[in-house]
């Protein structure tokens, strides 16, 4: 295959994936690597995944599920991986509208452990494909609003489109992939989308999740068929992508002109409670109202949210699974004032029952504003009015929510929460002081510095 690329910004993603990571980057690569696999080990354990995890019926090989005993196809582990990180909905994200890491992280681990790569290596690659997704990201969220303009339903879940690009070039990377085959996989994985004709967030059946499965294993498998010697294809860069460039108010190949100087990979989230991020800035806001008075549930007589319009989606008030609850921003408001906070076991079967919850659920309106929205997504804000029985209201507001770049978690709480969710995935116990979580604890601190098959040793049972 000539060394040759159709578009100059095709060409500043290749010099920038043979280019070497700077102390910055990687140092926010291996947070996102470390809160990724966090994630996934706790999603090992959540309903739907761990059936997968633990009972399908996949070929044997070289990497691991995490959280479990089982080594099987890359393909295979990185779709089981990706719907992990994602099901319980406390992966890092990004303010450009999704989650960049659950992905590349996910679906690159698969091919680091097969072949055996270091673990500066694998972070390195994970923060180069997190730039590259970035980018793509910001092009395909502007196009999206006006391809579900003409079908509603097309693109609907932002973690099955770029997500592709991702564990395919992390995969390419790893694998030791010539710059020709790199090219390549990037080329088959830029012109490859799982599409979810709907997103049922707000039903919740476990499948949701799998869709960013079936992303990761679609992108470790471009990255296996590119180094088998399969094409990719160069009118693709050209007809799917050209269009962009009217689509960013600074054009889209400008995107690309910031590879290695800009880094998005600092501008990463991170998740204090494990719900739809959407589900947040109200959150904060009313964590300020209450201000740590207890609020007798009954008192309350009204919670107004106002907040951007993306939020307000969120608004069904009586989830009955275990993804439906997390997406449900009623229910996670009602859950925090009535519980003192947001956990893992508050979106159990009975914590979805418990009446007192619902009952506060359905006092929730969420309204758009004006201001929110314009900040949307650079700044992701809300506020909240809770009208007491007694006339009294208490109000608070947010101009974005914390685990913010700009308001990040304390290293104590953000350790702890990492704890509580390596000991749910690991079967520990609400603790976490059983052996096994310290030693993944400890595995994801130094995750750059240690084999990859090592740390995945310390994340599985």
């Amino acid at each position: 295959m000539a060394e040759s690329h159709t578009r100059e910004w095709e060409r500043a993603v290749s010099d920038f994936l043979a280019a070497p990571v700077n102390a910055t980057a990687r140092r926010h690569g291996r947070a996102v690597v470390a809160d990724v696999l966090a994630a996934a080990v706790a999603g090992s354990a959540a309903p739907g995944v761990a059936g997968v995890a633990t009972g399908a019926s996949f070929a044997a090989g070289d990497a691991t599920i995490l959280g479990t005993d089982r080594r099987v196809a890359p393909p295979q582990a990185a779709m089981t991986n990706a719907a992990a990180a994602i099901a319980q909905e406390v992966e890092e994200g990004h303010n450009t509208g999704g989650h960049v890491g659950a992905g590349i992280v996910a679906g690159g681990l698969a091919a680091a452990e097969a072949n055996d790569v270091d673990g500066e290596t694998f972070v390195d690659a994970c923060a180069k494909a997190y730039e590259v997704c970035v980018r793509l990201e910001r092009a395909i969220f502007a196009m999206k609003t006006r391809m579900n303009d003409a079908i509603p339903w097309l693109v609907r879940n932002p973690h099955s489109t770029w997500t592709t690009v991702g564990p395919a070039v992390t995969s390419a990377l790893c694998l030791d992939a010539t710059n020709e085959e790199l090219r390549e996989t990037f080329r088959i994985a830029a012109n490859l989308a799982v599409v979810s004709m709907h997103d049922p967030y707000a039903e919740g059946p476990t499948a949701r999740n799998f869709t960013a499965g079936f992303s990761a294993q679609a992108g470790v498998t471009a990255a296996l068929t590119a180094m088998a010697g399969v094409e990719g294809s160069e009118a693709a860069i050209e007809a799917v992508y050209d269009p962009f460039e009217e689509l960013l108010p600074e054009g889209f190949t400008s995107q690309f002109e910031t590879l290695g100087e800009e880094w998005a990979v600092a501008e990463h989230y991170v998740k204090p409670y494990p719900s739809c991020r959407y589900t947040h800035p109200p959150l904060d806001a009313l964590r300020e109202a209450i201000d740590g008075r207890d609020v007798d549930p009954s008192a309350v007589e009204s919670i107004t949210v106002r907040t951007f319009a993306n939020a307000t989606d969120m608004a069904h008030a009586a989830p009955e699974t275990l993804t439906a609850g997390k997406f449900s921003a009623p229910y996670v408001l009602a859950t925090y004032l009535c519980r003192g906070g947001v956990e893992l076991d508050h979106f159990t079967p009975a914590a979805l029952a418990d009446e007192t919850v619902r009952g506060v659920a359905a006092r929730v309106d969420l309204r758009v504003d004006d201001r929110y929205e314009a900040a949307f997504p650079e700044s992701w804000g809300a506020s909240v009015a809770v009208e007491l029985r007694d006339e009294t209201t208490l109000r608070g507001a947010r101009e974005y929510p914390r685990g913010d770049y700009r308001d990040p978690m304390p290293e104590a709480a953000y350790r702890e929460r990492n704890r509580r969710l390596l000991a749910h995935g690991l079967g520990a116990g609400e603790t976490g002081d059983d052996e096994r979580v310290d030693a993944a604890l400890n595995a994801l601190d130094a995750v750059a510095e240690r084999p990859v098959r090592s740390t995945i040793d310390a994340l599985s049972l």
